[in-house]
């Protein structure tokens, strides 16, 4: 996980493992595969834009909250508000119409479901939370796939 804070300072702890587990397979599996793939660091406007047929995207933005308060936006000192999480469902849904397919995770929200309503698919599931600054309110919460194509 990467995360900042609004200074724009990392923000991420490192948290207090007995038996911490690294994942040495996945990330050589990963290295493997990324030989094939371009890393691009800019807007998500720019990367969608610059897209042509025969590319996939996957877009993992902030999550909307699931409740006023739990209105944690703050992963980047720009945040990610609701207007730009409207903006990048748009942009989905004009890509796709030229044969680009997008996919994206988010909560399963009203809003969510509302913005990502021209997508062809949305697949809806429970995920196990981890991360949390209560460590005795961590459950489940529901997550959402939107397929863009």
């Amino acid at each position: 996980m990467c995360r900042y804070n609004s200074k724009g300072g990392y923000n991420v702890p490192f948290g207090r493992y007995k038996s911490p587990y690294f994942p040495e397979k996945e990330m050589l599996v990963f290295h493997k595969k990324s030989r094939n793939a371009d890393f691009v660091l800019s807007g998500f406007e720019q990367v969608i834009q610059s897209a042509k047929k025969g590319d996939v995207i996957y877009c993992d933005p902030p999550y909307v909250p699931l409740s006023i308060s739990a209105n944690f936006t703050s992963y980047s000192s720009g945040g990610f508000n609701l207007e730009e999480q409207q903006q990048l469902a748009d942009l989905a849904n004009k890509t796709s119409a030229k044969g680009i397919p997008i996919l994206i995770s988010n909560h399963n929200t009203p809003f969510t479901r509302k913005a990502y309503d021209n997508a062809k698919k949305i697949t809806k599931f429970h995920v196990q939370r981890f991360i949390s600054c209560n460590g005795e309110k961590r459950g489940t919460a529901g997550e959402l796939l939107a397929l863009f194509e």
